[in-house]
C-alpha cells in the first residue's frame, strides 16, 4: 500500500505544480477534476487499504487523460505519473 501511495502522492503534486503553472485557461478545470478524483482515491485506500475500491475512479480516470492531455512540460510530467501510479495501483484497465 506504501508504493501506491507514494505514486498517488508524486501524481497529485504533479498535478498541483501544473495547476499553479499552466497559462491554459481551458486546462484548469481539467487539472482541477483530476485534483478532486486524486483526493476522492486516498480518501478510499485510507479508509479500505485495497486497490479494489479505487478500481471504478481509476478506469474513469485513465479514460480522461486519454481524451484529454495536458500541454507542455507540466502535461507531460503530470501524464508519466498518472502511468506511475497506475502501474502500482493494481486495477484492471
Amino acid at each position: 500500500m506504501d508504493d501506491i501511495l507514494n505514486k498517488l502522492t508524486g501524481y497529485t503534486l504533479a498535478l498541483r505544480d501544473a495547476l499553479e503553472r499552466t497559462n491554459e485557461s481551458n486546462e484548469r478545470p481539467v487539472i482541477t477534476r483530476h485534483l478532486a478524483a486524486s483526493a476522492e482515491i486516498y480518501a478510499l485506500l485510507h479508509m479500505h487499504k485495497t486497490s479494489d475500491a479505487i478500481a471504478h475512479i481509476v478506469k474513469a480516470e485513465n479514460r480522461i487523460h486519454g481524451w484529454s492531455s495536458l500541454s507542455g512540460e507540466n502535461g507531460k510530467r503530470v501524464a508519466r505519473k498518472w502511468v506511475e501510479f497506475i502501474d502500482v495501483a493494481g486495477v484492471e484497465l
